[in-house]
C-alpha cells in the first residue's frame, strides 16, 4: 500500500481521485442456499492477512496526516461468489492463497445435500471496503 500511495501521489494531479478497494479483516462466510432455507455453514479463516490490513490502514492514515489525501467517502459491502457444486467449492479452495477453509465445511454441505436435487447453491461471501480519497 505504501508503494501504491507513493505512485498515486506522483501520478495524480491535485483534485485527482484515488479509489481504495480491498477486503476487510472479517472472515469469508460460506452459506448453503436450499429451496427451503439459507443455512450458515462456516467461515474461511483469513486471520493471516490481518497484518497486511493494519499496514494498509497505517499507510492511508499517514498519507492523510501528511495532507496528501482527503477521505471523501468510505463504506463496506458484501461480494458473493455463487458456486453450483462441492467440486466448484474445492476449486475455490485451491485458489485461496493464505486463507484456510476447514474440511468441516465440505462435510457439512455433503451431509445437508445428500439426496437433495441439484437445486442448491453454495455462496461464499466476503466483506469489502471501498473508499474514495481526493489528492490535495
Amino acid at each position: 500500500m505504501v508503494d501504491a500511495l507513493s505512485e498515486a501521489r506522483r501520478a495524480l494531479k491535485p483534485g485527482g481521485c484515488l479509489i481504495d478497494l480491498r477486503p476487510t479483516t472479517r472472515n469469508r462466510t460460506v452459506e448453503l442456499e436450499l429451496e427451503s432455507a439459507t443455512l450458515f455453514i462456516g467461515e474461511i479463516d483469513s486471520s493471516s492477512t490481518i497484518p497486511d490490513h493494519v499496514c494498509a490502514n497505517d499507510a492511508l492514515d499517514a498519507a492523510q496526516a501528511a495532507g496528501d489525501f482527503r477521505l471523501e467517502h468510505k463504506t463496506v459491502f458484501h461480494h458473493w461468489s455463487d458456486l453450483d457444486t462441492v467440486e466448484d467449492l474445492i476449486d475455490f479452495k485451491t485458489n485461496l492463497r493464505r486463507s484456510v477453509m476447514p474440511d468441516s465445511i465440505f462435510e457439512r454441505i455433503k451431509a445437508l445435500t445428500l439426496g437433495e436435487s441439484s437445486d442448491f447453491l453454495i455462496r461464499v461471501g466476503r466483506e469489502m471496503l471501498i473508499a474514495r480519497y481526493r489528492r490535495r
